[in-house]
């Protein structure tokens, strides 16, 4: 457990938790997809940063490694993620209130 301890304190990918647990319970990507029902090319692509986790693929493997998808989902926390997009909230909220005035 001690690789798992900074997984959730450090900014990671789903790929990285995913392929760190994966490894510390000496599970290899074969065994997992039969339990998952995902193919290993998809879990390698998602290990491997080459393809976002959707909202199915998170589900069934924090059903597996007894995690809640969000934290699969949204790796660095909920909050990363808006910041990220900070400016198209503000142009969002510009336009709507551009809208609200024109209809008020």
């Amino acid at each position: 457990m001690k690789d798992l301890n900074s997984f959730f304190i450090d900014k990671r990918t789903a790929g990285e938790i995913i392929r760190a647990f994966r490894k510390n319970f000496r599970i290899t990507q074969k065994e997992m997809c039969e339990v998952i029902g995902i193919t290993e090319t998809n879990l390698s692509a998602i290990e491997n940063g080459r393809r976002e986790i959707g909202v199915d693929s998170a589900t069934r493997i924090g059903a597996f490694l007894g995690i809640h998808p969000s934290l699969l989902l949204f790796p660095n926390g909920q909050d990363a993620e808006v910041k990220k997009h900070k400016d198209i909230i503000k142009k969002a909220k510009k336009l709507l209130d551009k809208k609200m005035k024109q209809t008020g």
